[in-house]
This record gives structure tokens, sequence and C-alpha cells, in this order.
């Protein structure tokens, strides 16, 4: 395996940790972050799944950083690579080893890259950004399937 899952989708972003991310089209599989709880809905399986996030799972999820840069500095040392990327290492060893910000002409991410401990890598590609009044249907976290109840992992998953 050389490649991973590829996955085009929707990102709506509010500082300081609201985000909710639809891949598909339609929409397939959504995320909602809201502080740190994350929702996971898949309407193709008809499930819904929700927990709150560790510190070192915060660390995991992409633009951890940009939802919450005081945070970051806590946990990141921070430093500039080039005249467009930000990069982050881990103040101790977690969730990730490095976090790669690369900025698009408008000063906005164009990618954010997460390589964790084990060397896998994750890249999340940005483009079209534009200001949106409020998330989908005005919730951070997707409604689960109609008829489905969400279920709550209170258990970590490092």
């Amino acid at each position: 395996m050389t490649g991973g899952e590829l996955a085009d989708g929707r990102v709506w972003l509010a500082w300081p940790d609201r985000a909710v991310f639809h891949t598909g089209d339609p929409p397939v599989r959504l995320m909602g972050l809201l502080g740190r709880t994350v929702r996971l809905v898949d309407l193709a399986d008809e499930t819904c799944d929700e927990r709150l996030l560790t510190d070192r799972e915060w660390e995991r999820v992409p633009l951890a950083a940009v939802l919450d840069p005081r945070g970051a500095m806590v946990q990141f040392s921070v430093a500039a690579e080039g005249a467009s990327a930000i990069v982050l290492l881990p103040r101790e060893p977690g969730g990730v080893d490095r976090v790669t910000l690369v900025l698009g002409d408008d000063g906005l991410p164009a990618s954010v890259t997460i390589r964790d401990p084990q060397g896998a890598v994750n890249r999340l590609d940005f483009r079209g950004w534009r200001r949106s009044t409020e998330p989908p249907r005005g919730a951070w976290l997707p409604p689960p399937p109609k008829g489905v109840e969400c279920v709550t992992d209170p258990g970590p998953l490092e």
C-alpha cells in the first residue's frame, strides 16, 4: 500500500474549536467538532458515534492548531518553514510527530500534513475558502440518521 484513502468534501470552521467535515457528494460521512466533543456520523451505515477527546487525541485532529492556537503554543514548538509554512513539533511524545500547515496566497490554510509516531502521514488540501454564516443545518454536531441513537464512547482512542 502506497496511498491511503482519498475523500473529497466540505469543511466549516469557527474559532476557537468548532468544525464540521462532510465527505462524499452527496455527503455520506460527517464529522462534527464542538469543543472537545467529536461526533462521527455515517449515513450509509446509519451509525453515530460521539466521544470527548483527550489531549493526545486532540493533537491528532486536523487543524487543531488553527482551531486552538493558544493550546497549540502550549503543546507544540512552532517554527516557520520557508515563507508560507508553519511546523508544529510536540513538546512531549504523543499523538503526532509533526504537523505542517502551509498557507496559500490568501493567508488561509492550503494544506495540513500530520505525521504520527508510526510514520503514517495524513494530508488535507483546501481550496475555495469562503465565509459562511453558520454550519450545515445550524449545528456543529451533525444529527444522527433518523431512528438512530448516537453511541457515546468514554474510552480513549489512544
